[in-house]
């Protein structure tokens, strides 16, 4: 449709003429989202239940019930697809072979048996259950809620002769929230494969789980480690095998084994440069008291001290040079990656691959004075810094940095 004006195009269109209005034109299409599609069924099902209901329109009872269901069985096979899809797409689960077609009951059974390592997204599926099979009871091929004779040339839901609207508008509320969760954690679960931290039976999110449990790794001969390992077990339907699977995860994660007192180092820092960095930093922006308020009103009131100012630019020239003559390139890199890692909020699996890419960035614009001075600004850099060295696994520093 290259070359064609949409204004020209729609000219007069019932629906889709093009009018230049900001309260009330809706997005859709090549500005719409998926989301859209897996949110807007199961909104429009709950908000004509609650119309009827709350306005007490008798009258049209029977006829909008069928696009009240019809809408909450679409928005049910929506999201259980988007599920399906995404989990195959990532490898967690094998492709089913399942032909394109609307049986929720297929798509459902598959993800149930297919027992995804992830144990939030499990429950997620088996609260789905009772709703899918109710809906697969009355319409298995979506076929009954839209039309009054069905594929087999039989009159649509003939087994049934009312519903009441009080229930269905109770459960929908209830359906959109398991509906919201398996997008949700579908999204997260399959994000979270990229880091590689997960198991057949276990995702990043239960190996966190799991490792709050444990005790510090130095504890693991103590023979209590044994009545934990049970525990943990029953818990999350592992056996010993894969237990020994998760734990083993555990202890190569940063951040994990970080929850177990297992110490990992960084890729170019010490534990010494991080705090004489911090150091410097605290220079620039030292620890808050009384005249440093009364400083803050004043300048609030535009009674800006210009020699304190002075100063403080002689500082961080100061500062700046003497951390460029100490730290080297890729040092400085890393200070970028794990300040950023509290704002960002990458996986801490990926910060040696990110460190090196803002080597190479800082190399070739030779800008490591410019980087060291905007770390330098941020009132929260040693705040960062903290927050990171103990998701990285630098437990001890993390501790240091508090008090600097």
């Amino acid at each position: 449709m290259s070359g064609i004006d949409p204004e020209h195009e729609f000219k007069g269109d019932p629906f889709f003429e093009i009018i230049h209005d900001g309260e009330w034109n809706a997005t859709l299409g090549r500005q719409g989202h998926e989301e859209n599609y897996l949110d807007g069924y199961i909104e429009a099902a709950i908000e004509l239940a609650d119309a009827i209901v709350e306005k007490r329109l008798y009258g049209k009872r029977d006829t909008l019930i069928l696009p009240i269901l019809y809408n909450a069985r679409h928005a049910t096979e929506l999201n259980i697809k988007f599920a399906y899809n995404k989990l195959v797409s990532s490898g967690a689960i094998q492709d089913g072979g399942l032909r394109i077609n609307h049986n929720i009951s297929l798509y459902w059974q598959h993800l149930y048996e297919s027992k995804i390592g992830d144990i939030e997204l499990r429950r997620i599926i088996d609260a789905l259950k009772i709703f899918v099979q109710s809906m697969a009871r009355i319409d298995s091929d979506g076929q009954e809620l839209r039309y009054h004779i069905n594929s087999d040339n039989n009159r649509s839901l003939e087994k049934f002769a009312t519903v009441n609207l009080i229930i269905v508008q109770m459960n929908l509320r209830e359906l959109k929230e398991h509906l919201h969760k398996i997008k949700l954690h579908t999204i997260r679960f399959v994000d979270e494969r990229t880091t590689e931290t997960f198991t057949n039976s276990c995702s990043r999110s239960d190996l966190m789980a799991i490792a709050k449990e444990l005790p510090p790794r130095d504890q693991w001969a103590d023979p209590t480690f044994n009545d934990i390992k049970l525990l943990i077990k029953e818990k999350y339907g592992l056996s010993s095998r894969k237990l020994s699977e998760a734990l083993d995860k555990i202890q190569k994660s940063r951040e994990l084994s970080a929850l177990i007192n297992i110490e990992t180092p960084l890729l170019y820092l010490t534990d010494d440069d991080v705090i004489w960095v911090a150091e410097q930093w605290r220079r620039l922006h030292p620890k808050r008291n009384n005249t440093n308020h009364n400083n803050e009103r004043l300048i609030f009131n535009m009674k800006i001290d210009f020699s304190m100012m002075k100063e403080r630019s002689s500082i961080l020239r100061d500062v700046t040079d003497s951390i460029n003559k100490r730290i080297c390139n890729k040092k400085i890199s890393e200070l970028e990656t794990m300040f950023y890692l509290e704002i960002n909020c990458p996986y801490p699996e990926f910060h040696d691959e990110l460190t090196i890419r803002n080597a190479k960035n800082i190399s070739i614009c030779k800008n490591s004075a410019s980087t060291v001075k905007h770390l330098l600004e941020k009132t929260n850099f040693l705040e960062n810094l903290s927050r990171s060295s103990m998701r990285l696994g630098r437990i001890k520093l993390a501790e240091k940095l508090k008090n600097i």
